[in-house]
Order: structure tokens, then C-alpha cells, then sequence
């Protein structure tokens, strides 16, 4: 049976392609599919946190893209009020999935490399860090190829250069590595399988054991577990302040207060769970220092949580304090129709009424309910019916109404006055013959 290996001279007529049509042969010595040998490399980047990054830096490209079409002082105060939201939001999502938390690293380590290899490794740089959820080792030399130059080392062209993640997220279970044992447990018995080095391995045992004072995994997953809450709690609450924004700058002003807190809320359940427990250092030999060790501190997602929890907090009572003193001035910043907050009211024409007999209303534009009663121009109407001037108005149903609210019992019609004048007899009530005879 023909092999492809062995049709050298006509692939046509073994494998059946049409060599000049297909082009199968091109750039191969054998027309057989090409294999390439594994080519594990470290991890040098947190895809998902640049990801996110990249996602809002797309948001901002894309508004700025638009920004020019918007004129005057509000292209000014869009810019401002969209980056600022887009910074928060991006903020809350990277604190959540970053591994930057609390960090650790040393230089110019000398330790042992791993099993089955006498040399040690010098010059080694290790560096932890510690996130919500799990916990990234890094080991590398400088040069990643200590061996090279070395005619008697075991593996020449060993590279050290290693990124390892090992999580901590979901309950403790039991102890052990078994099936039923912690994700971490479990993922440290599977890097010991594929023999990782030492270092890494020393490392992540610290967050693997779980009995006597040895409790610094506990600790991290359970002060991970509750900020981890917080900040989910803290998304939402953004989303909902940005609408409101829209609506009622009241209401949007305390949803960025309540996400500040949150956040804050974050950053102090961390740092009280977190150091409940006995303080975390994993000793290492270097050159300087034979007695020196990895001591955590923390982190740039840390400081970023809150950075970002404080301008919401800080933010949102600035809002409500423009809301409350100078509303008309925050309306315009966030680009809010003023006109809906005027109101038309009918007032009475007492001299049109005086001399035609017929009540004429005029229609007067109010001032602007926000500036006259000093509260903001959401807030619902508390004004009272008016009242006639003076004290009284009669009732049809022949029930004075007295000014303060209270009706007197009826009275019976005014008694008439006959007079006469000039041969003619005139009635009219009390009232009009006092003012005759008091004229007269």
C-alpha cells in the first residue's frame, strides 16, 4: 500500500489532488500536514482584565468620535460627566477581577528549582499576588535560560519563566486533596503531578493549609468572598445612578453615594477580615539578605476600589448640596430641561372686575418653583388653594365662610328700607341707607 511518504514522484496519482490546481506541495518537502511541536510560553498579561480595559477604552474612542457636534459649555460638561462615569464603571469591574489586591516580591533568590534537578537557581525573582478569588505565583531568572552556559548542567536549555494561578473561590470543604476537598487543595495536587518548582509550590501551601494558627487561605477567601459581594452590589447601584441622572438628580446623587459606600464598604471588610488572622510572610534566602521573606502589602486594585469609592461618595454629595442650593446651575451641568420647572398660574383682576362687573383672569408666569421655594424642582407641590382677600366670601348655599376656614350658621336676607324721594319709592338694604343718610 502506497504511503504519502513514499509518492515522492507524482502526488496526483497517490493522494488523488490535483497538484497544479490545489497547490498541496507548495513549501513542503512531503505533501503531508504540517505538525508543530508544543510551545507552552508564560503568562504575561491578565487577558480578561485587559479585555476590560480595552472595552472601555472603546466606549471613550466612540464618544469622543461624537464630542465635537456638541456646542458651547456643553461639550465641557458632557466630556467631564461621561468620563467620569466610564472611569467608575471600568473601576468597579477591574477591582472585582483584578489580582492585585494585596502583592509581595523579591529579587535575587537563591533556592532550589525543582524535583529531580540538583543545581539551584540564583538571581530568581518571585512575586505574588493575591485578588479576590485566587492568587498568581511568578517565577523567572534573569536570563530566563540560567543553564545555558553551564557544560554540565542537566537541562541546557531549561527556561524559567512560570506564571501559576491557583483558586480559592467557593466553600472550604474538606481537608485534603481528595475529590471533596477545596478547589485550591485540589489545584496544588494537580501542580505538584505536573511538577512545578519548588518555590511556586512553597508558596501556594500557605493557602492550601487549614489547621492551627495556619489559616491565611481562610482568611483571604473569606475577606474575598464579602468584598467580592460589596462590588457586585456596587455595579447596579452605578447603573441606576447614571438613569436617574436623567430624572432626578436628587435620586442619582444618592445612588452614587450608596455606590461609594459600597465600595468603601469593600475596602474595610477586607482589611478587617483579612488581618484578623496572624500576618502573612513566606521566608526566602537572597544575596543581600539570607534571612528575608515575602511581605504582603497592599495593592494597586486595592488603592483603585478606594480611589474610586471615595470620588462617588465625595461626588454624590456635591450633586445633592448643587441640588439643594443652586438647582438651576446643576440642571444646565447635566444638561436637564429647566423650562419643565415653570408652572403657569391664574391670578385674579380686581380693578377689571371693580368696574365691569365680570372677574377677568390674567395668565401670569410664576417664578420658577425651584428658586422661590429654595427646594429642589422635583419636589412634589405643597401649595394651598388661595383665598379671596378678604376675610369672608359668601357660599351659595347661604353659609358665610369666615377666614379662618370656619363657616357661621346662615342668616337670614338683609332687611329692606323703604324710602322715598321725589315721589318715588327706592328700596334698599341697611348698609346702603346708612351710606345715603351718612352722605347726605
Amino acid at each position: 500500500m502506497a504511503t504519502p511518504y513514499a509518492c515522492e514522484s507524482d502526488v496526483s496519482e497517490c493522494l488523488g489532488y490535483d497538484n497544479d490546481v490545489i497547490g498541496f506541495a507548495v513549501l513542503r518537502n512531503k505533501p503531508a500536514p504540517t505538525a508543530y511541536a508544543a510551545n507552552p510560553t508564560p503568562v504575561r498579561v491578565d487577558v480578561l482584565e485587559v479585555g476590560l480595559i480595552f472595552a472601555a477604552v472603546l466606549l471613550f474612542v466612540s464618544y469622543l468620535i461624537i464630542l465635537p457636534g456638541i456646542r458651547g459649555w456643553e461639550r465641557l460638561w458632557s466630556f467631564i460627566r461621561v468620563t467620569t462615569s466610564i472611569f467608575i464603571g471600568t473601576a468597579i469591574m477591574v477591582s472585582i477581577y483584578g489580582q492585585e489586591w494585596e502583592v509581595a516580591s523579591l529579587h535575587k533568590v537563591e533556592t532550589a528549582y525543582k524535583s529531580f534537578f540538583r543545581e539551584e537557581i540564583h538571581d530568581a525573582e518571585i512575586e505574588v499576588k493575591v485578588g479576590l478569588n485566587a492568587v498568581n505565583i511568578t517565577l523567572k531568572t534573569n536570563p530566563i535560560q540560567p543553564f545555558i552556559d553551564d557544560e554540565h548542567a542537566e537541562f541546557p536549555n531549561e527556561i524559567i519563566n512560570y506564571n501559576e494561578r491557583f483558586h480559592f473561590y467557593g466553600s472550604q470543604r474538606r481537608n485534603g486533596f481528595g475529590p471533596f476537598a477545596g478547589r485550591i487543595n485540589r489545584e496544588f495536587r494537580a501542580a505538584q503531578w505536573r511538577g512545578m518548582p519548588f518555590p511556586i509550590l512553597w508558596i501556594a501551601e500557605y493557602f492550601v493549609l487549614d489547621g492551627e494558627k495556619i489559616r491565611w487561605g481562610r482568611s483571604y477567601r473569606h475577606a474575598g468572598f464579602y468584598t467580592y459581594i460589596m462590588l457586585w452590589t456596587a455595579f447596579p447601584l452605578w447603573l441606576l445612578s447614571n438613569i436617574l441622572f436623567f430624572m432626578v438628580l436628587r435620586y442619582g446623587a444618592y445612588f452614587l453615594m450608596l455606590t461609594g459606600g459600597s465600595l468603601l464598604t469593600g475596602n474595610i471588610l477586607y482589611s478587617s477580615i483579612r488581618y484578623g488572622s496572624q500576618p502573612l510572610r513566606i521566608p526566602f534566602v537572597t544575596e543581600d539578605n539570607p534571612a528575608d521573606g515575602l511581605e504582603f502589602h497592599k495593592g494597586p486594585h486595592f488603592m483603585l476600589c478606594l480611589f474610586t469609592g471615595l470620588i462617588s461618595f465625595i461626588g454624590g454629595i456635591i450633586i445633592l448640596i448643587m441640588d439643594m442650593k443652586f438647582p438651576q446651575e446643576i440642571a444646565t451641568f447635566f444638561n436637564v430641561d429647566v423650562l419643565q420647572d415653570f408652572e403657569d398660574t391664574y391670578a385674579e383682576d380686581k380693578e377689571a372686575f371693580e368696574n365691569n362687573g365680570v372677574q377677568e383672569h390674567a395668565n401670569v408666569p410664576d417664578r420658577p418653583r425651584f428658586e422661590s421655594k429654595r427646594k429642589s424642582r422635583f419636589a412634589k407641590s405643597k401649595r394651598r388653594p388661595r383665598t379671596s382677600s378678604a376675610g369672608s366670601r359668601p357660599r351659595t348655599d347661604g353659609v358665610e365662610e369666615q377666614g379662618n376656614g370656619t363657616a357661621s350658621h346662615p342668616t337670614s336676607p338683609p332687611e329692606k328700607v323703604a324710602l322715598e324721594e321725589g315721589g318715588v319709592s327706592i328700596e334698599m338694604t341697611d348698609k346702603e341707607a346708612v351710606k345715603e343718610t351718612t352722605e347726605a
